[in-house]
């Protein structure tokens, strides 16, 4: 029986078509590099103290502070203007809007609701791919992400702030981890580790260097912003580019699609294929369709000795890196 692994490596395992993805992997890792820092960029609270009755060339203060630095019969102890300590002369969200002392409760619902796209759209989205495909989601997710931080531009309340930041966080785990798929299935086994490491981890901190630096340059989170929203107009080469996964085709049933995605493939390595071993594929999977009782689900991470132990050090595994990198963010500005 042909499995897909034995069939792709007719088409070839490591040529251009890969080449191709990898170089799209990289470039939606960059994308997400900017995506991901855009929500800390929010949060980050630079110095700030009272301005009220202070001389426009005092020093500041040690630490920020909500009250005025001194009380007189004319200070209330409530504050009015706020100065901020400005690095390397970038104006922030915070310092904009003022979202600090009693306002600082806007920010962290913004920041809850962020986190919270992202635990449901973690859920959804991945089901979503499982019923329309992993190319387009990987299109829709990167286009939602690129939209939620543009509308973020424009002023508003904390209700619609709110909104935006949850249609980031919605789709943020998703925009860049189905592409991850795509290129397991489609690369050379032998060479999937190294390359994942490459286009994942060094491209992606190799962007959030770089994003830390633009945004330095740009001076201002609405430009920033901006800027972050441009590459809109490169997802809809992922349509061309990217084959979509054989094995989910044929998991659907989309037997002529699958055999596309094949010939797709075959034509930009420069392999010729013979259509028997087209059909001969089809007819195996199949069988082997007809020969399977139960559709798996996430109830089967359970089923096994072996599946129970990887789920549960993954879950060892993942939470504490999460944590450690939330607790550095604050540290990137």
């Amino acid at each position: 029986m042909l499995e897909v692994d034995e069939v792709l490596e007719k088409f070839g395992y490591f040529s251009r078509q890969q080449g191709i993805m990898l170089l799209l992997c990289s470039l939606i890792n960059l994308l997400s590099s900017m995506h991901i820092l855009s929500n800390p960029l929010i949060n980050f609270v630079p110095k700030y103290w009272c301005a009220d009755g202070l001389d426009p060339g005092a020093p500041p203060p040690n630490e920020s502070s909500c009250k005025p630095l001194y009380n007189n019969s004319t200070n209330s102890g409530t504050c009015n203007k706020y100065n901020y300590e400005v690095h390397m002369g970038f104006q922030s969200f915070v310092s904009e809007m003022n979202w600090i002392c009693d306002e600082a409760w806007k920010l962290r619902k913004g920041n809850s609701y962020f986190l919270a796209g992202r635990l449901i759209g973690s859920l959804f989205m991945g089901y979503l791919a499982d019923i329309l495909g992993r190319v387009p989601i990987v299109v829709l997710t990167n286009v939602i992400a690129i939209f939620g931080n543009f509308l973020t531009i424009f002023d508003m309340n904390v209700d619609l702030f709110c909104i935006f930041r949850f249609i980031c966080g919605f789709v943020l785990n998703s925009n860049f981890a189905l592409i991850r798929i795509l290129i397991v299935e489609y690369m050379r086994p032998s060479l999937r580790t190294v390359c994942l490491n490459i286009c994942v981890d060094f491209i992606s901190y190799l962007g959030i260097i770089s994003t830390i630096w633009i945004v330095v340059l740009v001076g201002n989170w609405r430009r920033f912003m901006l800027l972050d929203s441009l590459p809109i107009f490169v997802m809809p080469i992922f349509f061309y580019f990217v084959p979509e996964s054989v094995q989910w085709l044929i998991s659907r049933k989309k037997y002529g699609q699958a055999i596309a995605a094949l010939r797709r493939v075959a034509k930009i390595n420069g392999r010729q294929i013979d259509d028997n071993l087209f059909k001969e594929f089809i007819d195996d999977c199949k069988l082997s369709q007809q020969n399977t009782k139960n559709t798996p689900n996430l109830l089967h991470l359970l089923r096994t000795p072996r599946l129970r132990r990887t789920f549960l050090i993954m879950l060892l595994e993942v939470n504490p890196i999460t944590v450690v990198d939330f607790r550095n963010w604050e540290h990137f500005f």
